[in-house]
């Protein structure tokens, strides 16, 4: 019934004719006016009754498909077809004794403008497990010059392939305990570090530590900041915002960056929330963007319900975000990006 009185009032809306036009075509023009605004009625109270704790379904996506992979790479960023050659393959890790397979991506040649090596990047997937569109992220940080790892939480070969499986997997790690969850994300992140596997390939600046993940991983990729394990920033996106009260000053000088669907799960009071949570900790450098008319999982190349703009502007805005974070070189200023040359 609410939806009945909600349908009419928006049909109250009325086309305005013009005078100076022949009878005929105010009337065509009538006509077509009122069945956009019908239109735009119709899905207006159907968006109420829209069940956002629903994962949107996947579709397929493979990092190989030429249209979509090129679309949206030479859409993430200014210069994308001056980016170093990169090189990128999954890699086996051991956590607590069990194995475990993530995925890098690096620039093959040494970069003589960072002398301490590629800023780091962790990459935390989201609940169906590592998947192609973490494995496109990294690639897509290593053009832009950062050693990027995208870890695994579940395990070697554990992923999922539709909702039940994911509900399964994500549902077996948080049974483990918090610690266990905890253990498992900074192992991702040492992977990095002097002893991981990837230190094995590239050289990492451990002062430039960055971490980014998607909805579940979101919240791991969070924990990365509020338990101090000394990442420099933080950008996530449509995340779940989880332990917010474990925020503290710990984290105050990480920057801290979220990319917020208009429609997401956690709504505008979860934002507003978050906010309050990060002034709390005191955290210096923090922002939150929200992207009109996008859903949860928007930024996913592999979801129904990929948004390419949202998804692209996103992750230029976490390209910029983490390069001002980085400490200058002598011939940069406030205004200036880069070096010349």
């Amino acid at each position: 019934q609410a939806n009945i009185f909600s349908f009419v009032a928006c049909l109250k809306q009325r086309p305005n004719s013009t005078k100076t036009r022949p009878n005929s075509a105010r009337v065509r023009s009538t006509k077509q006016k009122m069945t956009k605004i019908v239109l735009a009625c119709l899905v207006a109270v159907a968006s109420a009754d829209y069940d956002f704790a629903n994962e949107p379904p996947k579709v397929h996506w493979t990092r190989h498909d030429k249209y979509d992979s090129a679309r949206v790479k030479s859409r993430a960023g200014k210069g994308v077809g001056s980016k170093p050659t990169i090189m990128s393959m999954d890699v086996t890790y051991t956590v607590d004794g069990d194995e475990y397979e993530g995925y890098v991506a690096y620039p093959t040649a040494p970069d003589p403008k960072r002398p301490d090596g590629f800023p780091g990047m962790v990459i935390s997937h989201a609940w169906y497990g590592l998947a192609e569109g973490e494995k496109m992220r990294a690639e897509e940080a290593a053009k832009h010059g950062y050693v990027a790892f995208a870890l695994d939480m579940y395990g070697k070969g554990k992923r999922a392939t539709d909702r039940a499986g994911a509900m399964q997997l994500i549902g077996e790690l948080n049974a483990n305990g918090p610690e266990v969850v905890k253990m498992r994300a900074e192992a991702g992140l040492d992977q990095l570090r002097a002893g991981g596997v990837v230190s094995e390939m590239a050289v990492v600046d451990e002062s430039l530590i960055y971490s980014t993940g998607y909805c579940a991983g979101a919240i791991w990729a969070t924990e990365m900041a509020r338990s101090d394990w000394g990442v420099k920033g933080v950008s996530v996106f449509h995340a779940n915002y989880a332990n917010l009260t474990a925020f503290t000053t710990k984290m105050a000088d990480v920057w801290m960056q979220y990319h917020h669907a208009s429609y997401d799960r956690v709504g505008d009071e979860g934002l507003l929330e978050l906010e309050t949570y990060l002034e709390g900790a005191d955290v210096k450098v923090w922002e939150t963007v929200k992207y009109g008319g996008t859903y949860h999982g928007f930024s996913d190349p592999t979801n129904s319900i990929f948004d390419d703009r949202a998804a692209a502007q996103s992750h230029a805005s976490m390209f910029a975000f983490f390069k001002a974070s980085m400490p200058k070189r002598a011939c940069e200023d406030s205004t200036t990006w880069r070096c010349p040359g």
